[in-house]
């Protein structure tokens, strides 16, 4: 039986062999353009958005959206620095302070913030075995407390713990370096004895007042108020009974914590406010505060 043989048809291979490559594929230049652009911009905006929130972190100056102060983000709890790996171990070994359980003879003094804390600050003394000298100042400043008036209220008190309450009457003022030397002269006359600063509750966004008070007695001893939602009277400013006493007894479960530099044992009672108080002075604004009985001694440079 005779073999088929293939036949071959040298045209089609010829064609085959020499024929073009298909294109390439055609890439559309203006989509990639536009595809890196809208990246780049997500980014740009990020970045922005990022400083912006860090700058706004940082500054003195409050912004209000609304009729409501903006909160500000407190960036250094979520910035650890890790260079310092001796400072960092210190910090995650350093002992919790207990609070003290001794009784207390506080002095709570300020301006006319202090008057409807007091009331709620005496019952919390009062459960927790604890006295309180109140004193509060109407229309008075750092400045007015930085002077012989509070010599006068240490030396009649002896206080073994002190609470500064005020700044609302400063909201204002940029005169930064005047408040900053009075506080630092009302800290230096407290001495030893521990102390803390209630901060105002902002109305609106102060000048930097806030800022220099955690710059000198600093943010252990600050209890940051401005930002509080609270009840407050026909005047806007200052707080009703009971946004006085829900501010109090923030104020006082943070001194009662690893939260506050001197945390004391405060019992804070589930009753209604009582307004049967003992031991609270109110001066007015006309009134040029107290001298001391004893001739003040001051230190020598």
């Amino acid at each position: 039986m005779p073999i088929p043989i293939e036949r071959c048809n040298f045209a089609d291979q010829f064609r085959f062999m020499h024929a073009k490559p298909p294109p390439p594929p055609v890439h559309n230049d203006k989509d990639a353009l536009h595809d890196m652009s809208s990246q780049i911009k997500a980014f740009v905006i990020f970045l922005v958005a990022f400083i912006a929130l860090f700058l706004y972190s940082k500054s003195s100056v409050g912004v209000t959206f609304a009729h409501q102060l903006l909160k500000k983000i407190d960036l250094d709890k979520y910035l650890v620095s890790t260079s310092d790996t001796d400072t960092v171990s210190l910090a995650m070994v350093e002992e919790k302070l207990e609070p003290d359980s001794t009784p207390q003879r506080f002095l709570f003094v300020g301006d006319s913030m202090v008057e409807p804390m007091a009331y709620r600050f005496f019952d919390i003394c009062r459960v927790s075995g604890d006295t309180m000298y109140a004193v509060t100042w109407y229309g008075s400043t750092t400045l007015g407390w930085s002077g012989l008036t509070l010599d006068y209220y240490i030396e009649e008190t002896d206080p073994t713990y002190v609470i500064f309450c005020m700044g609302s009457n400063e909201l204002s003022s940029k005169n930064l370096s005047a408040i900053n030397e009075s506080l630092r002269k009302m800290k230096a006359k407290v001495g030893d004895r521990p102390c803390i600063f209630i901060g105002p509750p902002n109305t609106k966004p102060d000048a930097g007042l806030n800022a220099e008070i955690a710059k000198v007695f600093g943010k252990k001893a600050y209890f940051d108020s401005q930002h509080l939602e609270m009840e407050r009277r026909s005047d806007h400013l200052h707080p009703t009974s009971l946004g006085a006493r829900e501010w109090m007894d923030l104020v006082a479960e943070w001194m009662n914590s690893d939260d506050c530099v001197h945390p004391v044992v405060l019992t804070i009672p589930d009753c209604k406010q009582s307004y049967n108080i003992e031991h609270i002075e109110v001066m007015q604004v006309k009134d040029k505060g107290r001298r001391p009985k004893t001739p003040i001694v001051l230190p020598q440079a």
